[in-house]
């Protein structure tokens, strides 16, 4: 349905875009919003954080165009950075919608048919905090990505906490998950905790159908970060767990332990390679006394030569 036809209906999806640098795929992003066939409602909030290069410009120039869709925000100081919440709070002012559904700018929706097949899902299901489908994958750079298919069906707090295959693209999710995150620097992967709320609120629903695609780039914020630090990283790594634990205990000991530990055998073998053995083997003595079975399972792997 013309989405023209629907103005004096209320807002029922906003899609939340966070952009920056991304002069390359923007486009692309903002296609995937504009194409989206529904009969309802939505509009596509995209935060440009004072992009350097000409991301800005090609926001003004589809906002012009499709201004009932594409409601800009342009910012003169890059908020990411600050790391105070700022970013969240700007973009949860603005969104109208009953549901939120995300994209970063250089990803992108192949489906013009997404919201609505998700819309319909979570309307006939309201037990269902959110629902997410499976994408595809555009790997830019050398190295191996696996990709773990998604599949129709309920996913658990355990499943997704221990092995993460949500893609941000494919989200949707009801408003309120969302608004209640408050800011915690602690936390390095701001998607679990969404994740982690909307299970808070209800059940969580896969799709197998390939809905997005996701890009795996060298500039991407997780890649650059482990290129950066690798062992400041790990490190942080436990503050997050334990943030989260503190922030959702539901989640289970067993795999919360898991993580822990996982995280502790990382930074005992970087301490290694460090030529620091005292620390790297108490790491990994404590990565024993958290979680015994991942201990046996990563120091396996290790032996088989797994890349940490």
């Amino acid at each position: 349905m013309d989405i023209q036809n629907l103005t004096n209906t209320p807002i029922l999806v906003s899609i939340r875009c966070c952009t920056y640098n991304h002069e390359p795929y923007i486009r692309k992003c903002l296609d995937g919003f504009v194409m989206q066939k529904t009969n309802f409602r939505f509009e596509a909030i995209v935060h440009d954080d004072a992009s350097t290069d000409g991301t800005a410009a090609i926001v003004r120039e589809y906002a012009s165009r499709y201004p009932d869709i594409i409601k800009p925000i342009f910012e003169e100081e890059n908020q990411y950075s600050k790391h105070d919440g700022s970013l969240s709070r700007i973009m949860n002012s603005h969104m109208r919608g009953k549901y939120i559904a995300m994209c970063e700018g250089d990803d992108y929706w192949t489906d013009p048919y997404k919201l609505q097949k998700q819309v319909d899902f979570l309307n006939n299901h309201p037990d269902y905090a959110m629902c997410f489908h499976d994408c595809y994958i555009r790997n830019e750079t050398q190295n191996e990505f696996y990709h773990e298919e998604i599949q129709d069906r309920d996913y658990s707090v355990k499943e997704l906490f221990s092995k993460w295959i949500v893609p941000t693209a494919s989200m949707l999710l009801k408003k309120e998950c969302v608004l209640e995150i408050s800011p915690d620097i602690r936390i390095i992967n701001g998607d679990i905790r969404v994740v982690l709320s909307c299970f808070a609120h209800g059940k969580v629903r896969g799709m197998k159908d390939k809905m997005s695609a996701y890009r795996v780039q060298e500039n991407g914020a997780t890649i650059k970060r482990v290129k950066e630090n690798p062992l400041k990283l790990e490190t942080a790594y436990i503050g997050h767990y334990k943030c989260l634990k503190e922030l959702y205990p539901f989640i289970p000991n067993d795999v919360y332990k898991q993580k822990l530990a996982n995280t502790y055998i990382n930074i005992g073998v970087l301490n290694l390679r460090l030529k620091r053995p005292f620390k790297g083997l108490l790491n990994i003595v404590h990565a024993l006394l958290l979680s015994p079975s991942q201990f046996v399972t990563r120091i396996s792997n290790l032996k088989n030569h797994e890349r940490v």
